[in-house]
């Protein structure tokens, strides 16, 4: 198998990966989870009554990597970002309710009026929720020898459902990280090349604020903070600029042991319970991005659901890729 097909699969099975086992513990209080699961978790494992997951198994995803899934299969069927396949894509998911797992209620809302040819702007619908990036992962893995176009296609397909600043900043920081990841445009073991590529990351974000935070970011690897003190200053919640740089910042953190650093993401509940499904599936995608699938244990994979059809999907976007892009 090639460098780059591996790191593709790995990738889309480590975003689903973080959020098949971060579902399990979202909203969860560390001391409910310590009490309920004896310490972190490693593995699957049914989700705590306390999460919105409680009920599904524990190797299924959420309705965040369905959603991807959704858009995978459109690039894969158009061999091109086609707005228009991916909204019918999401129409027929979208009346398909008994399949549904916790849904983002924005999300439902912005389909619903789309389905009706209605622009949720006119409606006054903004959210700055990072379930709307998690869909530049397919972005940045078609188009990721160039991060200025995955930025763009980024945007595209996040803003379709999700409308915010947030949200534009997001998304493209996203996508263009999935870019460089997979071209290892920045070799990140060394100290000095994880704070160029937080650096070059930052040039796609257009709101000061948003800067500032991956600013934080920085500070925090120079300071080699571990990750509750990340979580206290960044924060863990669904808000993009949360979960997003936190993610970044856990993954950085551990790029020598990018197993523990997804644990870590999986596990990010802190003293107040977190985002930990969008964080896992985000820190996921990147280990997967950089170290490849081979990163993630055999048994794991062979006990996600659906991980054949990752597999795939991945193997169908490596193919469509034009040759001459190939390495």
């Amino acid at each position: 198998m090639g460098l780059l097909r591996d790191k593709i699969r790995g990738a889309i099975v480590g975003g689903a990966l973080g959020d098949a086992i971060g579902k399990c513990v979202e909203d969860v209080v560390e001391q409910e989870v310590y009490e309920f699961y004896g310490g972190p978790v490693r593995g699957f494992v049914s989700p705590h009554p306390s999460s919105p997951a409680y009920g599904q198994l524990p190797e299924e995803t959420s309705d965040e990597t369905t959603v991807v899934r959704l858009l995978l299969e459109s690039v894969v069927k158009k061999k091109a970002i086609d707005i228009q396949d991916f909204l019918r894509r999401l129409i027929l998911w979208y009346e398909d309710e008994p399949s549904h797992r916790y849904p983002d209620p924005t999300l439902l809302t912005s389909v619903d009026l789309l389905s009706r040819g209605i622009d949720p702007a006119t409606h006054g619908l903004t959210s700055s929720s990072v379930e709307g990036i998690l869909r530049s992962l397919v972005v940045g893995l078609f188009h990721y020898y160039n991060p200025e176009l995955s930025a763009e296609g980024s945007k595209l397909v996040s803003l379709l459902t999700h409308r915010s600043q947030a949200v534009l900043d997001g998304s493209a920081v996203f996508g263009a990280s999935i870019s460089y990841l997979l071209m290892e445009e920045f070799n990140l073991l060394d100290f000095n090349e994880r704070i160029r590529f937080l650096n070059a990351l930052r040039k796609f974000v257009s709101d000061r604020r948003h800067d500032k935070t991956l600013e934080l970011v920085q500070e925090l690897l120079y300071e080699q903070a571990d990750v509750d003190t990340a979580i206290r200053n960044i924060g863990n919640g669904s808000f993009v600029f949360e979960a997003l740089p936190l993610s970044l910042f856990i993954f950085l953190s551990y790029i020598e042991d990018p197993m523990e650093g997804f644990w870590r993401a999986v596990n990010s509940y802190g003293e107040y319970g977190g985002d930990t499904d969008a964080i896992g599936f985000l820190v996921g995608s990147m280990v997967g991005a950089y170290h490849g699938e081979r990163v993630f244990p055999k048994h794991l994979l062979e006990n996600l659901e659906n991980y054949s059809l990752y597999s795939e999907l991945a193997d169908k976007l490596y193919d469509i890729i034009p040759q001459l892009q190939r390495w």
